[in-house]
């Protein structure tokens, strides 16, 4: 092989690694730069739109949280900045601190899933995956810590979370889900338990050559679970351990998506854009799996350029 040759192939190598590189999504420099935590990604029509809570400039603890934000690209390089695309306190019943969100896609509608008072689930719903959004509930459909929406491929909806911060059924902290009635507004069944280890928030549920995944915030750290079926109880989810190292800078918050034949993992970190644990930005890398279907860890990556900063201590969740 010649230098020239060899110098080629860096520079396609490299030229793959910073077209995943992209964290921030947002940077602070950008004239319509915000907040943009919690990245609820889905894959829509070839776009990936990354629906996100929004933290104020000025937040020194998540009760400001009260809108949420809209990312979109068609090829994770670029993207559109939606800004603001759904206030819930436009509607009389929802008020309170406004946590991560989720959006499923069903029968022509897209649904947007929302806490209020933090474990109160709102529904909006609109035509497009961008809005508008209108109300698609007068009051919560259940309660649940971060909900996350996941649909199967025979059409069933599940909606997920985790009962840290209210007590479904038995007492605990777990990994939590229920089927939802073809309406998408409704639960068909009780919550069920669905991890035998304790988790404090952020699940959420992904499927992958027929096996389920079940991701949560463990400690600082993203742990996973894999399942035979969508609500594993008795035998729960097999616990598999832990695909991100201790991320203290904010709370570990994740979703995964497959683009293109490639799988990624978004996150947040607050450690960016001069944010703190409570004003975070919203990240992404490339999620890999072994031929066993457990995951590689991920290692967490920054823009040529992006200073990180010393994060605020977390004092509340």
């Amino acid at each position: 092989m010649t230098y020239n040759n060899i110098f080629i192939l860096i520079g396609i190598c490299a030229a793959g690694l910073f077209a995943v590189a992209q964290n921030p999504i947002l940077k602070l420099d950008q004239k319509d730069f915000m907040y943009a935590a919690d990245p609820a990604a889905e894959v829509y029509d070839d776009k990936v739109y990354v629906y996100c809570s929004h933290d104020q400039d000025t937040a020194v603890s998540y009760s400001t949280m009260q809108d949420y934000l809209l990312l979109e690209s068609a090829d994770l390089k670029t993207w559109k900045n939606h800004g603001v695309i759904l206030k819930p306190r436009e509607y009389e019943w929802a008020h309170g601190q406004m946590n991560a969100p989720d959006v499923a896609y069903k029968n022509g509608w897209y649904y947007f899933y929302f806490p209020y008072d933090k474990t109160h689930i709102g529904v909006a719903k609109s035509k497009t995956p961008v809005g508008p959004w209108e109300a698609a509930v007068s009051t919560k459909i259940t309660t649940i810590f971060d909900p996350t929406v996941f649909i199967d491929d025979d059409g069933q909806a599940y909606i997920y979370g985790s009962d840290s911060k209210q007590n479904i059924g038995e007492k605990g902290k777990h990994i939590m889900g229920a089927k939802l009635k073809d309406n998408m507004l409704e639960l068909d069944g009780e919550w069920q338990r669905l991890s035998e280890e304790t988790v404090a928030e952020a699940v959420y549920c992904f499927k992958r050559n027929g096996i389920y995944y079940f991701m949560a915030r463990k400690g600082w750290q993203t742990a996973y679970w894999m399942a035979n079926k969508p609500l594993p109880t008795k035998p729960f989810a097999k616990f598999k351990g832990y695909v991100t190292k201790n991320q203290i800078d904010a709370p570990a918050h994740m979703s995964v998506i497959e683009f293109k034949n490639e799988w990624y993992y978004f996150y947040q970190r607050g450690d960016v854009n001069k944010g703190t644990f409570h004003k975070r930005s919203a990240c992404f890398e490339k999620l890999q799996f072994h031929s066993d279907g457990s995951m590689e860890p991920i290692q967490y990556t920054l823009d040529a350029g992006v200073k990180t900063n010393v994060p605020v201590t977390p004092i509340k969740l």
